[in-house]
Parts: structure tokens; sequence; C-alpha cells
């Protein structure tokens, strides 16, 4: 749970409270996160609402960078 916890402490505004709760809530990637949307983050207690769109926000660029850096037609990887 602490390694999980820790990748999601990487989400501005995501702290240590919020990182467990969102593990207990199944979200314990930046994937999940991702994946989970706005809709999926309003559910979390302690969630700020006003933050929640940029959470989201920022787990799905960071899954799109990583995501990229592993096909073949990226960039880095010629």
């Amino acid at each position: 749970m602490k390694e999980q916890m820790k990748e999601l402490q990487q989400l501005k505004g995501i702290g240590e409270v919020l990182s467990r709760r969102l593990v207990e809530a199944s979200y314990d990637t930046i994937a999940k996160v991702a994946g989970a949307g706005e809709k999926g983050l309003e559910r979390i207690a302690g969630m700020n609402p006003k933050k929640i769109r940029d959470i989201v926000t920022q787990a799905r660029k960071m899954t799109g960078e990583a995501e990229k850096s592993h096909h073949s037609w990226s960039e880095a990887n010629k």
C-alpha cells in the first residue's frame, strides 16, 4: 500500500490521507485515477471538488507521457 500511496502523491493536491483513500477505493495507480475521471473521484471522501479536474488532467498527462515512451512511433524511441 505504501508504494501505491507514494505513486499517487506525485499528483499535485494528493497527500498522504487522500492517497490512502484512493488506494482503499481501488484507485491505486495514476492510470486508474486517470481512468476514473471526475465522476469516480467525486466519491472519494475529502476530495476537493475544485481540484478534481486538475488531478484527473495531471494523471492523464502523466499516463499519456508514460505510454508514448513505450511505443515504437514515439520520438524518444527513434
